[in-house]
């Protein structure tokens, strides 16, 4: 069953990341810039170590991704009240705009693959997906549409 999720799961993000990096790509967004909105969409605010925790890079690359985020106003760095050496890092109205941008742009790949499966396979589909949306991990990042 692993093999076959990650078979759907690798064919989904490539036949639904083409415009969705080409997107990010015209914003002038890296792709672990990206990712630190998507982490900052989900647990805002989070610390500039949490957040290279989370993607798995150095903390100066983590900084200079955040810094030119700041520039482009889609990400606010302030310092951490309880602690003054850390940073805390939050999304911008402009920043939380961008990224529902980006993720509309997945969804509606995705949209695109389901209407494309016969009635019996979106039916399959949509009673496997039903209980694991109940999981909060996974129902939380469920878009609000």
């Amino acid at each position: 069953m692993a093999v076959s999720l990650t078979a759907l799961m690798r064919h989904l993000v490539s036949d639904t990341g083409r415009d969705f990096f080409k997107e990010g790509e015209r914003q002038g967004l890296t792709f672990s810039q990206i990712k630190s909105l998507n982490l900052l969409a989900q647990r805002d605010p989070m610390t500039l170590k949490a957040i290279s925790d989370e993607i798995g890079l150095s903390l100066p690359a983590i900084s200079r991704g955040v810094d030119s985020l700041v520039k482009k106003d889609l990400v606010r760095r302030a310092e951490d009240p309880t602690d003054r050496r850390a940073k805390r890092v939050s999304l911008t109205a402009k920043g939380r705009r961008t990224f529902e941008g980006l993720l509309e742009l997945r969804l509606a790949g995705v949209r695109a693959f389901v209407n494309g499966l016969a009635q019996d396979e979106r039916d399959a589909l949509a009673g496997g997906l039903a209980p694991l949306m109940e999981r909060p991990e996974i129902g939380a990042l469920a878009p609000r549409r």
